[in-house]
């Protein structure tokens, strides 16, 4: 894939290899050619489009710098209004974002590769656009909260969109025990074991970031364990409880979590937010362990296929909370939207069968396929939930583009008509 991408930054790159030029003027805000490209970029590493033609490049270039002209009168709005987004929850979603480009191209280097820029310069500009973004979407959210939508008004939108509403796709209704797979006194034993030689190179004066660089199993290892500025609620009980109390600079003493073991080295402290790091040993079960739950399932499914009652065996062992209260069931799903695994073993089975075990990143399931709904279109009588929020959506929308466009009257904005 990333030689399809590679294709895409030679296409739309080539502007920025000459003298960046200013693509549009917000008031005193310029939004430069090189700006508008980068969004291009982004949101075709995003879909995966691999070889958009030159009108789709530019057909996505308008939209872009149609989009960032809106965004920057919306900001000034929003400042306006004194809004602003904490920076642990820009953190948190530009971290999710980074990971999900990375994902897409394969690794870092290759990010940096897709971009032409350095990492540091690509989490800089994405730090940027996740904020505005945010408070795009709060002063949205702050102008149409109140917006309701009348019965006459969704029997319009659907008789005006009958046509163009997209049917229903396939879906199905299922139950699920899940059953976790926790580690034995001899996977703990391993972790220990290393988390306690990973302490003796600590006590030897090794480095903080290297050893975490190295050893842990975390995702932050690569960042040497560090987590950046985070408050309390943000992380495990167990690990806030240890890293409140600790004076920057200070590695504490082993912290048990639910994610394992970890040693925790304070950075900073700036009033109730810190800033810390750590190396994490995972407590990972052992072949043995998956292998003892894969044969409780095996039973329960037994059980369960002589007629014991599904409610009742998930109550008693599944560890997902939210099913749990409805006796396992979970809520209506497109079969699209189903994780694989899920999707696998409903294809196995026939209604009020259950079929075989499976093990996913959350456990070993337990899947019972309750009921299997047809593709079919929308209408009034049996969708009208669903078709009520289509109108709302649409109704918001159009007043949201209202209210934009008056505001646009009291700016100036090069080119007209963006």
């Amino acid at each position: 894939m990333i030689i399809a991408l590679l294709v895409i930054f030679t296409l739309v790159s080539h502007a920025e290899e000459m003298i960046d030029s200013i693509s549009a003027v917000v008031d005193d805000e310029i939004i430069l050619e090189s700006e508008v490209m980068y969004g291009v970029h982004t949101i075709l590493l995003e879909s995966g489009e691999q070889y958009p033609s030159p009108e789709r490049i530019a057909e996505l270039r308008d939209q872009v710098l149609q989009a960032y002209a809106t965004q920057k009168i919306l900001i000034a709005k929003a400042l306006e209004e004194t809004l602003r987004v904490e920076d642990r929850i820009v953190n948190r979603e530009l971290e999710r974002k980074l990971e999900s480009l990375i994902q897409q191209v394969g690794s870092k280097e290759k990010l940096v590769e897709y971009f032409g820029k350095p990492l540091r310069r690509i989490r800089r500009e994405l730090m940027q656009s996740v904020r505005d973004q945010m408070l795009t979407e709060m002063i949205k959210t702050r102008r149409l909260s109140d917006v309701q939508i009348r019965r006459r008004e969704v029997i319009d939108f659907f008789r005006e969109h009958e046509g163009r509403l997209p049917s229903l796709p396939e879906r199905v209704i299922i139950s699920h025990i899940m059953l976790n797979v926790t580690p034995s006194k001899e996977a703990e034993k391993r972790a220990w074991d290393r988390i306690e030689k990973i302490f003796e190179m600590l006590k030897a004066g090794a480095d903080f970031d290297s050893i975490a660089r190295e050893h842990s199993d975390d995702p932050s290892a690569s960042e040497g364990g560090r987590l950046g500025f985070t408050e309390r609620g943000d992380l495990v009980p167990e690990y806030e409880e240890v890293a409140f109390q600790l004076e920057p600079g200070e590695i504490s003493e082993v912290v048990k979590s639910r994610y394992g073991l970890h040693f925790i080295r304070l950075l900073d402290r700036q009033g109730e937010r810190i800033s810390s790091a750590h190396i994490l040993v995972k407590l990972t079960p052992t072949e043995d362990d998956w292998q003892r739950v894969l044969e409780l399932a095996g039973e329960l499914k037994d059980r369960l296929e002589h007629g014991e009652d599904f409610a009742a065996l998930a109550q008693e062992y599944s560890a997902d909370e939210e099913s749990v209260k409805k006796g396992g069931k979970l809520d209506e799903i497109a079969v699209d939207d189903l994780p694989e695994e899920f999707g696998n073993a409903v294809d196995t089975v026939v209604e009020g069968e259950i079929a075989e075990p499976f093990v996913s990143a959350f456990g070993v399931h337990i899947v019972r396929l309750d009921k299997r709904l047809p593709i079919r279109r929308i209408n009034l009588k049996d969708d009208w939930k669903t078709v009520e929020q289509l109108a709302l959506v649409d109704k918001k929308e159009k007043m949201f583009r209202e209210w934009v466009n008056s505001l646009k009257k009291d700016h100036y904005i090069w080119p007209e008509g963006l």
